[in-house]
């Protein structure tokens, strides 16, 4: 009998030791909404994931929003991602950790590395619970539990964080593309207190035998949670001596009692193009809350952030049930309108998801109606004397991506960032932290080319990181933007005008790193209306540049052959060619075979003398609003000591081509 006894005890003993359970893999997960590499890594990371969900095995995920360029959510709760990530020292996105375990998402989280994990077993328990009492409070309960009949200390910081499992916006926030986000750290709590950013985790104390330790709190959610229903709470408590996370658990989300469940969009009109100012604003909202009727909604939309325009819509919307709510027409302003909407109240005070009535602010951008005969003459001075887009243009951004007006107040150089170092600001794509295929347009308001010989200047800069196609197009409509024809475009090696500057390096040029260009429009001469267009598009490559943007060049649109300079421009009027592109057709010269983009133009800044080294035909020097202030025909030395201080530009002109250098008189 006793040997019956004993056996028994045994196994009683042995089944008692062996009572651990199996570990549960937590995943750290850092990304940004505006890294362009992290959206293959999250798709990929997403799959995993699904197809444990499909299996019904367990994981824990917490998705750390980075600040790489831009990220609303990390905006929203900063320190933790950022503790965080330098816990594990990580130097870059995308970047996760299994377990306390950290690399690169495709080789740390595989389906095989979170078998791994789940495979192993801990003596702790982790559960999680909680319990709504308003759409403002929940009570939350993590219960920590070992298993085993023998104390245990191996985990010694508890760490609990409210994650908001799945986050929708109605466009991408960020610049690579995606809008919706899972498991996105929202908030981290001390377990002891209950108070909020506590991103050093709290102390967790020896457990006994067979025993738990609890903690109890309760939460207000922060404002800026999207979607209440989607709030749960991770628990995950970490190794005295390593970073190995000893177990981990999550809640179930949902349970907000009278929480209503809307929707809404945006399905206003604006007139079709860029000189059609019409603007028909309209929200469409939706009652999904079973059982609760809709009788009252108050929203309101502004332009820019002005005066906010209010609508009420009284009625009553049972599940399902949706209406358009409509505001008065208006008429938007040329520029840039960002139209941002907004619902203040639905029956009165009733609670319900912020995120599911949010809705993306709209930007259309309008031009002038009236053509304008003053010549585009752009330097980009900078953003702190101008505004970006230049006066008189527009950007077309759908994407929201970088493309700015970027000066030596931004970035450190140690030269002038603008074209060929003469200025401080110049025109910026960033196409580093840009998704390939983005792009965006800067339009340059309606220019009027009657009697004149049309000619574009500008001078770029850009390099690729390795072997991307980045793109630099110019377009040109005659119909405010309805079609667009292509008149210059370079991509990739043809666009560089330095070497790649890959190894995580960005490009900012040197003052030899530009180059200058000339692009003839003489078959727009006479066209009334005339919108030039500059589009960058991303290849996600390295940054491009471009500056002294300058329409100005012109002449009585009369063009003469000489024998010796090729085609000149005789002043008169009364020159054989209509066009210096129809005199170059027919016209060859033996003398002048120099490009312009070849000479010497000094010094500069210049105060007396300018000197020009190389045959040109003839020059104007021209103020910043277009007026001629000097001509003169080929020379050497040119006596500016006339001029007062300040920026000019020099219109230099041979058979081949036209080029425009920015020049500063300073004395």
């Amino acid at each position: 009998m006793k040997k019956i006894l004993l056996s028994i005890a045994s196994i009683l003993a042995f089944g008692a030791i062996s009572a651990q359970v199996a570990k549960t893999p937590l995943i750290e997960h850092f990304t940004s909404a505006s890294c362009p590499p992290c959206v293959a890594q999250n798709v990929a990371m997403k799959a995993i994931l699904d197809n444990m969900d499909a299996n019904n095995l367990d994981y824990v995920k917490v998705a750390h929003q980075g600040n790489y360029s831009f990220d609303p959510m990390e905006d929203n709760f900063p320190t933790g991602s950022s503790v965080r990530f330098q816990h594990y020292s990580g130097t870059g996105v995308p970047h996760s950790a299994l377990n306390g375990t950290s690399g690169y998402p495709s080789t740390i989280v595989t389906a095989s590395t979170m078998a791994a994990v789940a495979a192993q077993t801990t003596p702790y328990q982790v559960a999680v619970t909680q319990n709504w009492i308003s759409a403002t409070s929940v009570d939350l309960t993590v219960v920590v539990s070992n298993t085993t009949p023998a104390a245990v200390s191996t985990a010694n910081k508890i760490f609990i964080s409210m994650v908001e499992e799945t986050v929708s916006f109605p466009s991408a926030p960020g610049s690579n593309g995606e809008s919706v986000f899972h498991w996105v750290l929202r908030e981290m709590y001390d377990a002891t207190t209950g108070t909020g950013n506590a991103t050093a985790g709290s102390a967790l104390g020896t457990i006994a035998a067979n025993s738990n330790q609890t903690f109890t709190f309760n939460v207000t959610p922060p404002s800026y949670i999207s979607d209440l229903n989607q709030v749960s709470f991770a628990a995950y408590i970490q190794s005295a001596t390593s970073d190995d996370m000893e177990q981990a658990g999550k809640s179930i989300r949902g349970g907000v009692p009278g929480l209503l469940d809307l929707a809404t969009a945006t399905s206003s009109t604006v007139g079709a193009g860029y000189c059609d100012y019409s603007f028909d604003p309209v929200i469409s909202f939706t009652n999904n809350s079973p059982g609760i009727p809709v009788t009252s909604v108050i929203v309101e939309y502004d332009i820019n952030g002005g005066t906010p325009v209010q609508e009420t819509f009284n009625g009553n919307l049972t599940q399902g049930q949706a209406t358009n709510i409509a505001f008065p027409n208006t008429n938007l302003a040329p520029g840039s309108s960002t139209i941002n909407y907004n619902v203040v109240s639905v029956n009165g005070a009733n609670a319900y998801s912020g995120g599911s009535v949010a809705m993306a602010p709209e930007t259309f951008s309008k031009i002038n109606a009236t053509a304008s005969t003053t010549p585009i003459i752009e330097g980009f001075q900078g953003p702190d004397s101008e505004p970006t887009p230049p006066n008189g243009a527009i950007a077309d951004n759908p994407n929201g991506i970088t493309a700015i007006t970027i000066s030596d107040a931004s970035v450190t150089t140690g030269h002038n960032l603008g074209g060929h170092g003469n200025s401080d600001g110049c025109f910026f794509w960033d196409f580093y932290t840009t998704a390939a295929g983005l792009s965006s347009k800067l339009i340059f308001e309606k220019l009027d080319f009657s009697g004149t010989s049309a000619q574009l200047s500008f001078a770029h800069a850009y390099a690729q990181y390795s072997n991307e196609s980045d793109k630099l197009k110019i377009s040109v409509s005659t119909d405010c933007g309805a079609t667009w024809t292509s008149v210059w475009e370079k991509s990739g090696t043809a666009l560089a005008t330095a070497p790649a500057h890959g190894n995580n390096t960005r490009f900012w040029p040197e003052i030899t790193e530009w180059v200058d260009n000339t692009v003839d429009l003489s078959a727009y001469d006479n066209a009334p209306e005339v919108m030039i267009a500059f589009e960058g598009i991303s290849a996600f490559g390295n940054d491009l540049f471009i500056d002294d943007i300058n329409t100005s060049v012109s002449s009585t649109g009369s063009w003469d052959c000489d024998a010796t300079l090729g085609c000149v421009d005789p002043g008169t009027g009364s020159g054989q060619y209509t066009s210096i592109t129809a005199c170059n057709a027919v016209c060859t010269s033996t003398d002048v075979t120099e490009t312009i983009s070849s000479f010497s133009v000094y010094p500069n800044p210049v105060k007396d003398v300018l000197t020009i080294e190389g045959s040109y035909i003839s020059i104007e020097i021209v103020d910043v609003f277009g007026k001629v202030v000097l001509s003169c025909r080929s020379q050497k030395e040119i006596d500016v000591s006339s001029l007062s201080n300040g920026v000019y530009f020099a219109n230099i002109k041979n058979q081949k081509e036209i080029i425009v250098k920015k020049i500063t008189v300073a004395k």
